[in-house]
This record gives C-alpha cells, structure tokens and sequence, in this order.
C-alpha cells in the first residue's frame, strides 16, 4: 500500500472532516466480530416472513415482499451489531466503524475508481477462467425487478442504497476489524489484513448463496476481498458503499436491460439518498450523549 495504515480501529486520529472529533477509536476482536455476525444471521430469520406473507401471486406482490425483506434484513445487518459490539466492547459512534470523512476526502472517488477497475479486470478474468461467459444472474429476476419498471426501480434502490449500508456495516464495519486486529496481535499486519480480507471475502460470497448462481461466487468473493483493502486503505466505510452502490447499479442497469441513462439516473439517485442518509445519521449523533467506553484499551473478545 503507499500509505502506512493502522490496523487499529483504536489508533489515536486526527479530527474527521464531518465533525465526529478526534480521539482513540473503540476496538473489537473476532470473537466479538463473529458473535455479532452469527447473531445477525439469525435474526434475519425474522425477515423473510412478510415476504412469505405478503406472497408471490402477482408480480406487484413479489416486488413488494423483496422491497420489504431489504428493509428489514439490512436493518439488522446495522442494528444488530450494533446491539452485540455495544454490549460487549462499549457504545458505538460512526467513526468506530468508518462513518467518516477522512482527511484529504477529495481521493475517495478516486480509490473508489481505481477499486472498480481492478475489480472489473478480475472479474473479467474469473469469468473466462470459469467459463461464465453470457451467462446473466438471475437475482433480479428472483427480486420481482423484471416485473414492471416500478418494481425495477423499486428494487433497483433496494440494491444500490439498503445492500451496500447493510453489507459493509456488517461484513467490512464490523467482522473485518475484528479478525484484523485479533489477527494482528499473533502474526504481521500485512498477514493479518491478507488473511481477514479473504476470510471476509469468503463470508461475503457465501452470503449470496441461493440467491446468484454458484458460478458467480467467485466473483463476489474476490469482490468482498477488494472492498476489504479498500476500507483498510481509505479508513472510511462510505469509500465501500460508493463503490458496492456503484457495482450493484451497473448490475441492475445489465440484467434490466435498461439504457446508460437510466442506469445514471439510478445510480445518480441512490448516491443522493445515501448522501442524505450519511448527513441524517451525522445529525443524529450529534443528539447523542458521550459514548460508553471501557476505562482502558478495547479489545473485547
């Protein structure tokens, strides 16, 4: 990497540029990290029963049940951990996990851009090597997305805005940091950020499982090692969900077989909404009270 990164989370910093201040971030183990990633798993249980209840008898009706079970899966992606890390290691706030601005914000597009490019040169290169050439995923068809142009954008912002909060809160905010920094204390960091990297990738692939074909597996995985080295290398979380919302919007734009504008207009929304909801989130926290920390050192579990 060209820039010396800590592995820490707890590594004393300077001021963020969105006001979330300066000060030792709250650290957290893999132990932690996969408590509250096993405990996410089965609380999503939970929402796949409006879809089953709402049904799939009309293509409304299965675009609305997909629309729904997005809300509430990738709200216990962040409340969940949220819950776990904030009972074993102490309270939360959003640069604990990323949600900031670093200094020198005006390289994040071009990480992000960079990242993108690397990771379509290795997709492309996954997909000859696995023969997966013309083949389409048919999640977006499975969603209701095909359904009407309604369900379409419908889901396409499901996809480009829910998805990638929920997926990099979890898989990159929370497990990521917690196998690096316990990773990092029996062997050196650039192991530890290898093997937590791939250890994430494979989390993030097998987390598609049933819903995208098993010959794109790969690809996601190699995808979740990408977006791994570029929250290590950007310190912010909002450099991935640029990157995840940037991915799933040219993803949905190819199998709705929708124009480059309408995957602009998409894609052009979902970072407007997620913009808003990043500012709201800052709003929110500044209501807060001072965070719960331990009296020394986090490294809970």
């Amino acid at each position: 990497m060209s820039t010396p990164v800590s592995t820490t989370p707890s590594s004393p910093s300077a001021p963020d540029r969105d006001g979330a201040g300066a000060g030792p971030r709250l650290s957290w183990g893999a132990g932690t990290a996969i408590l509250a990633f096993i405990a996410t798993l089965g609380a999503t249980i939970v929402t796949s029963i409006p879809a089953i209840a709402i049904g799939d008898d009309t293509g409304t009706a299965k675009a609305a049940g997909s629309v729904v079970g997005s809300i509430l899966q990738n709200a216990v992606f962040v409340g969940m951990p949220l819950l776990i890390v904030g009972m074993v290691a102490g309270s939360l706030r959003r640069r604990d996990v990323g949600l900031v601005l670093p200094p020198k914000a005006w390289r994040i597009p071009l990480y992000v851009l960079a990242a993108f490019i690397v990771y379509l040169l290795v997709s492309a290169g996954l997909g000859e090597l696995l023969n997966a050439g013309g083949q389409e995923d048919e999640l977006p068809e499975k969603l209701g997305a095909n359904e009407s142009l309604a369900a379409g954008i419908a889901i396409g912002l499901a996809v480009t805005v829910l998805a990638p909060i929920g997926e990099e809160f979890l898989l990159r905010g929370i497990l990521y940091p917690g196998l690096r920094d316990s990773l990092a204390r029996v062997a050196p960091v650039w192991l530890a950020i290898a093997v937590a990297a791939l250890l994430d990738g494979l989390v993030f692939g097998a987390l598609h499982l049933g819903g995208t074909k098993a010959i794109f597996l790969p690809v996601l995985m190699a995808f979740g090692v990408i977006l791994c080295l570029l929250y290590q290398l950007t310190r912010t979380l909002y450099a991935n969900i640029l990157l995840h919302c940037t991915n799933n919007a040219l993803a949905i734009t190819v199998a709705l077989d929708w124009s480059v504008l309408g995957g602009l207009a998409l894609w052009a929304s979902a970072v407007s909404l997620l913009t808003l909801l990043a500012l709201a989130a800052r709003r929110f926290e500044m209501r807060l009270g001072p965070p719960r920390r331990p009296g020394g050192p986090a490294h809970a579990g």
